[in-house]
């Protein structure tokens, strides 16, 4: 590469690194809750209390342990805040991700379409909504493995077996990577796959040898989660990209449906015009599309991520290509069809989705209720011993401001709790390991187990916290002379919703999304 082509690469590298920092100060620290768990698990590893999210239990609450882990480390060097470091990792994956697509891309004459799509992913307040998540640093291993793995097999099955341990879903990458590899030269990648399989079991090993098991304890939560929301409404598939639709027109802008039309066609020549690394990407993305809604997940935002990073630079590859395309007629009206053309995909860019990114920055506020759980934290925090426990649904900032054990009525640190979810049983949940204090919100979901007569009788309110915009959180702690009713044995699953039957108060799909999404 010449010295001029590597300047343009440290230009565009430097406006992206501006940019993001720009964006990062905007968000810094105020990730949503479901992340919050993640800061936990690395904050009990730097003040001795191990790799867990409440003390001296050692649940699999977490589905990036390679993120919590890296968290840690950092925290440890620099005692940056982990909420802080959270938003910097993600700054500098999307910075990362771009320049690795932008040298891929560029080997093939496609500089162009990697700078525009590389400023529309890391100026993306899509991407930002998840920031902290531990789907960048996870997609940027995975592209920096297809960049090396050409030459540096070893160190490409690193790269992507640590990708795993970033999100499990980048077990499916790491699988396209090799089939990628063996595609190109019909050549089983032994090397690759003996080292990625290697790291990738060496990871499992580690949490069987810590956890006492391999698998997320997240994900049987979040089944269960999706089951029992099953049992009233209709999940089908395309509900998880129906619920998607509900929330793009807040990031692409009126023209929403336009800009995903546009990107999905533009997979085409953004695969058939990249190196292994854009391949990567969109055979990435569109796995997720698919897998995703076919197991059954819950819809949460960063779920989307890659597949919505591959239509953003999907779009660029349309509009060029028809601008490509149409000059190489020598007549007049193709050139003139083809920038027309190429107007036509650029259009919903500029007055759609950028215009609305922007609006999403400039009027950002974090979720309101996390200001006033973070709140209500604090307050117990300075009023309660070291082992009183919480309970309530959402736990990570909770848990995180308050330095107090959680437990998990959802079940995603809490496996007590998960076969109650599953029933539609939320006091059922708290019996099976109740807590001296219990959280009210107005989003609701607790309302099961505060309206019991046994719970009337047994706790009382202490304070309230409110804010505009942020609902009210109600604080309840056990009184001295309390008896609870004895634990109780999960009742059957609710079964699948029939027409015409409704049962309620289960928790929703997607109520992980962040509500300032």
């Amino acid at each position: 590469m010449n010295l001029q082509g590597r300047g343009g690469i440290f230009a565009a590298t430097s406006a992206w690194t501006a940019l993001a920092a720009v964006l990062a100060v905007r968000v810094a620290g105020r990730a949503a809750d479901d992340f919050f768990i993640t800061y936990r698990y690395a904050w009990n590893l730097v003040h001795g209390h191990g790799f867990v999210f409440n003390p001296g239990e050692r649940v699999f609450g977490l589905t990036d342990p390679g993120l919590g882990l890296l968290l840690a480390g950092f925290n440890a060097i620099t005692r940056v805040p982990i909420p802080i470091l959270g938003t910097v990792t993600t700054a500098v994956s999307l910075v990362g991700i771009a320049l690795v697509l932008l040298l891929d891309l560029g080997e093939r004459g496609r500089r162009i379409e990697a700078l525009a799509g590389g400023t529309l992913l890391v100026g993306s307040s899509w991407m930002w909504v998840s920031q902290g998540a531990g789907v960048f640093p996870s997609l940027l291993l995975l592209l920096l493995a297809a960049r090396l793995a050409g030459r540096r097999a070893a160190l490409a099955g690193l790269l992507a077996g640590a990708a795993v341990w970033m999100r499990p879903d980048a077990l499916a990458g790491a699988g396209l990577l090799g089939l990628l590899l063996w595609s190109e030269r019909r050549l089983v990648p032994w090397r690759y796959a003996v080292v990625s399989l290697a790291v990738i079991g060496l990871g499992a090993g580690a949490a069987w040898l810590w956890f006492g098991t391999a698998v997320p304890n997240t994900v049987g939560a979040k089944i269960a989660m999706a089951s029992a929301a099953a049992a009233v409404q209709d999940m089908d598939p395309l509900r998880f990209w129906v619920i998607a639709s509900s929330f793009l027109p807040r990031h692409w802008g009126p023209w929403w449906a336009a800009v995903v039309a546009l990107g999905i066609t533009g997979q085409v020549p953004l695969f058939l015009g990249s190196g292994r690394a854009g391949r990567l990407l969109v055979l990435f993305g569109a796995a997720l599309a698919v897998i995703y809604p076919l197991i059954g997940a819950p819809f949460f935002i960063w779920y989307t991520a890659v597949t919505l990073a591959a239509l953003l630079y999907g779009l660029p590859a349309l509009g060029l290509w028809w601008m490509r395309a149409s000059a190489q007629p020598a007549t007049r009206p193709w050139r003139l069809a083809g920038g027309a053309v190429a107007l036509a995909v650029f259009l919903p860019v500029f007055v759609s989705l950028i215009p609305r990114s922007c609006r999403w920055f400039r009027s950002y506020n974090w979720q309101r209720n996390l200001e006033v759980y973070q709140q209500a934290a604090l307050w117990i925090r300075e009023r309660s011993a070291p082992d009183e426990a919480i309970a309530y649904v959402e736990i990570g900032v909770l848990a995180y401001a308050s330095e107090r054990p959680v437990v998990d009525l959802l079940g995603l640190v809490t496996p007590e709790a998960v076969p109650f979810v599953l029933a539609n049983d939320l006091p059922g949940a708290f019996l099976a390991r109740p807590a001296p204090w219990v959280l009210h919100h107005t989003r609701g979901r607790m309302e099961s187990l505060i309206q019991r007569r046994w719970f009337r009788r047994n706790f009382r309110e202490v304070v309230r916290f409110e804010k505009p915009g942020g609902g009210r959180l109600t604080v309840y702690h056990i009184r001295r002379d309390a008896r609870l009713p004895p634990p109780r044995p999960p009742r059957e699953p609710a079964p699948p919703r029939t027409p015409g039957r409704r049962r309620g108060n289960v928790p929703k799909a997607g109520d992980g999304t962040p509500s300032s999404l």
